[in-house]
């Protein structure tokens, strides 16, 4: 009985000396933008790691995701061969939203080789941004909201801002003037191109 629980105890030892962590494993992007999966792993200290890469869901383990051609020229891999692992993919698209994996080998001191994966993965979702302009018609005078909509919250929490007819737009909220009529367009700062669709706000005057 006591040798059952030692060996249960080294084996519960040796296992977690083999691990993946993601720093969120629930991801939000906007579409055309960028996204960083922070990653970080760890193994024995008698092993070298001779190979280190990430794969999507619909791959098998030994696929690199650097070689798919769909990834092409948008992955850069953060990480390094000691126990940083973190991707970055660029100019996303809808099709990146998918689970992603992080997968290592090693080899130990006597020549034996070893292959981990993570258990979990890092489970990408994308959105674009709606604008939505509330009433889009009004009588000049009558209260305006903006207001920019999102399937999911960015994880990277960008600043939005606004636009009417390509002019900048300060106030999300105000009191409608006859200049105020126009196509109105949310975006993220810095990011212009990646911004909604138009949506009309129609001010009429008495």
């Amino acid at each position: 009985m006591f040798f059952a629980l030692l060996l249960l105890f080294f084996k519960g030892v040796s296992g977690s000396n083999w691990k993946v962590t993601f720093n969120d494993t629930a991801p939000c992007a906007l579409r055309g933008s960028s996204v960083v999966f922070a990653c970080s792993y760890a193994y024995p200290s008698d092993q070298t790691i001779t190979n280190s890469f990430w794969y999507f869901s619909s791959q098998r383990k030994n696929n690199d995701l650097f070689l798919a051609q769909e990834y092409r020229g948008r992955v850069e891999y953060l990480g390094n061969k000691d126990n940083n692992c973190t991707l970055k993919i660029n100019n996303l698209i809808s099709s990146d939203a998918t689970q992603y994996h992080f997968r290592f080998e090693t080899v130990n001191k006597g020549g034996k080789t070893n292959a981990w994966s993570s258990k979990t993965w890092v489970s990408l979702s994308l959105t674009g941004l709606t604008a939505k302009v509330q009433p889009a018609t009004v009588r000049a005078g009558e209260r305006v909201t903006l207001t920019c909509v999102t399937t999911c919250t960015p994880s990277d929490h960008p600043t939005i801002v606004w636009s009417r007819d390509g002019h900048s737009v300060s106030n999300t909220e105000f009191l409608a003037s006859s200049e105020d009529s126009g196509r109105y367009r949310c975006a993220v700062q810095g990011q212009e191109n990646l911004n909604s669709a138009p949506m009309s706000l129609d001010v009429k005057c008495e």
